[in-house]
């Protein structure tokens, strides 16, 4: 039997169009692999690719993807294996996305459209064919996505399965560092469980908590990575005014002295070991020279907060370009685009990777890896149609118009936010780099497609509906079972009736929440206390203001009589 409110998949005539789609993105996969053999190559493969022997941990990134090549490597012996075995991901990404777009209701043209962007974008096209962990991290995203979402009332099984999913996604690549609040937050407003809930949170950190104690084995620190203080300082470094911070008299050498706009690209700052500053500073007695980097992270945070978020948010919006070819200071956008040759073979021979004299690297058909450079030139998603996708997600997700009464809702959210997280992540520390923006091909089509069913059909029956106005009743009715005087009781139970008693659970919240996050961000050392308190207030007034509205929408269609769907129970023949 189907979940409740969701339609069961099954192949049929129909999908002919899926088919054939499908079919093509194989073929054009395979010109990929004729074009360039054995696999492209980026600075980050070279790490990936020695240490995939011992499975030697890595104080720069997480070694999941290490785990994931080590077969191909170590038993087939066969780089070329690695990208079979993703374009397999990229072609299973669309597969899931069809079915669960069917699943929701979409009809089977949208269902369609929505698997274009993850079957014939160039930029996935080749990020598949790269040694690098994006497309392993994406395929895990979409999968913790939809494992969870697959039916309105996730079962144990799949809650298990998604924490688990969360939880290889951020052992993939360090941008998944956020996902974890993400779910837990979706899991509140999909209203299930405690027991489900607790046993998400095991699935997603019991792994972490393993990875963190194998690491401190071979390290001596609990973690799963050390660069990301390093990576922050050369995020910081090209835009920082020195004169503006109160920095001690060691930390002066970290601060470039060339003028702002005229410093060397992120990526310098990072890697240029010989001559970037955060390598070979020397830090005081009893302070290690990571802990000083972190500190001068810190203070620089502190006095110009405002300009880094700034800076990450112009960046954010980088991946929402028309056109691929943005170009950004030491991160150039050919890397990621088919060239009509392979441009990787000096770092290979620099690497030691290849004998010198070796054509192994180059391309083994100058025709096909043209052809695929024409096919770029003509064929990719815009940047705007991206944009207008994740507004359209937005939009519902907060119940604008017609979609406070849609069950997608939280399907709708977690896709969006499970797109914007990682990308935020990635601005924020390493820098913007076009092979980040993966994510939006695979989650952002269906979530816009979802949005929009969402705003102009309304209700879906036999799903959750409008999570804000089920916090505020459960808490108004659990305060309502209290043990409490007789006077308080009637007071209480009068407000109740007036709606007030919920006005004062949607400031209480509100201030709960803003208090959380000013306290965790000033405790985290990232953030001084007045940032700290205006976050925390704009959180609070924010959150109020969602649950207050929420419930005055509510207390509208119930006055107006509006009909809502139940929150559970069989699907209405006519709705199948």
């Amino acid at each position: 039997m189907p979940a409740t409110g969701a339609r069961p998949v099954r192949l049929r005539r129909a999908d002919l169009p899926f088919v054939v789609l499908l079919l093509a993105a194989a073929a054009l996969r395979a010109l990929v692999m004729v074009a360039y053999r054995p696999m492209l190559l980026f600075s980050d493969s070279f790490g990936y690719l020695k240490h995939t022997h011992t499975l030697h941990f890595s104080v720069i990134r997480p070694a999941g993807y290490l785990i994931f090549v080590w077969p191909e490597v170590n038993l087939l012996h066969s780089q070329a294996a690695i990208g079979v075995v993703q374009d397999l991901l990229g072609l299973g990404i669309a597969v899931a996305c069809y079915a669960f777009a069917l699943r929701r209701g979409l009809p089977r043209w949208v269902a369609v459209l929505v698997t274009v962007p993850v079957l014939f974008d160039p930029l996935q096209l080749v990020l598949e064919h790269y040694v690098l962990s994006d497309v392993l991290f994406e395929a895990l995203l979409a999968a913790a996505c939809l494992v969870l979402l697959w039916s309105p009332r996730p079962t144990l099984l799949a809650v298990v399965g998604a924490g688990l999913l969360v939880a290889a996604c951020t052992l993939s690549r360090g941008a998944g560092t956020l996902l974890l609040g993400a779910f837990v937050v979706a899991l509140v407003c999909l209203r299930v469980s405690w027991r489900k809930a607790v046993a998400f949170l095991l699935a997603g950190l019991v792994p972490l908590a393993a990875y963190a104690v194998a690491f401190h084995a071979q390290y001596h620190r609990y973690a799963l990575e050390l660069a990301g203080p390093r990576f922050l300082y050369a995020r910081l470094a090209p835009q920082v005014h020195c004169d503006q911070v109160d920095l001690p008299s060691y930390e002066v050498p970290l601060c470039p002295s060339a003028p702002v706009g005229h410093r060397w690209p992120i990526d310098w700052y990072m890697w240029h070991g010989h001559r970037a500053p955060q390598w070979h500073v020397s830090a005081p007695p009893g302070m290690s020279r990571l802990a000083m980097i972190k500190d001068f992270d810190e203070r620089v945070l502190r006095a110009e907060p405002v300009a880094y978020a700034a800076s990450v948010l112009r960046q954010f919006a980088l991946g929402f370009s028309p056109s691929r070819r943005t170009h950004i200071y030491g991160s150039p956008p050919g890397r990621w685009l088919f060239q009509d040759h392979y441009w990787g073979l000096r770092r290979l021979h620099a690497h030691h990777l290849l004998p010198r004299g070796s054509n192994g690297g180059t391309s083994s058909s100058p025709r096909a890896a043209r052809l695929l450079q024409l096919y770029r030139s003509w064929f990719w998603i815009p940047g705007p149609l991206l944009a207008l996708l994740l507004l359209v997600s937005l939009a519902a997700a907060f119940g604008v118009g017609r979609a406070r009464r849609s069950g997608d809702r939280v399907a709708v959210g977690l896709l969006a936010a499970a797109t914007v997280l990682p990308l935020l992540t990635a601005v924020a520390l390493p820098g913007f780099s076009w092979r980040y923006q993966l994510p939006q091909l695979a989650l952002l089509p269906v979530a816009g497609a979802l949005g929009l069913a969402a705003l102009v059909r309304g209700a879906a029956p036999g799903r959750v509906l409008d999570p804000p106005v089920r916090v505020l009743d459960r808490l108004t009715a659990g305060l309502a079972r209290w043990p409490m005087p007789d006077r308080v009781a009637a007071v209480a139970a009068a407000a109740q009736q007036r709606g007030r008693l919920q006005v004062l659970a949607a400031v209480v919240l509100g201030l709960l929440a803003g208090s959380v996050c000013g306290i965790a961000g000033r405790l985290s050392g990232w953030v001084a206390s007045p940032t700290a308190a205006v976050g925390a207030a704009v959180v609070a007034v924010c959150v109020t203001v969602m649950l207050l509205v929420s419930r005055a929408r509510a207390a509208r269609d119930a006055a107006a009589g509006a009909d809502l769907p139940p929150v559970a129970g069989p699907v209405p023949a006519g709705h199948r």
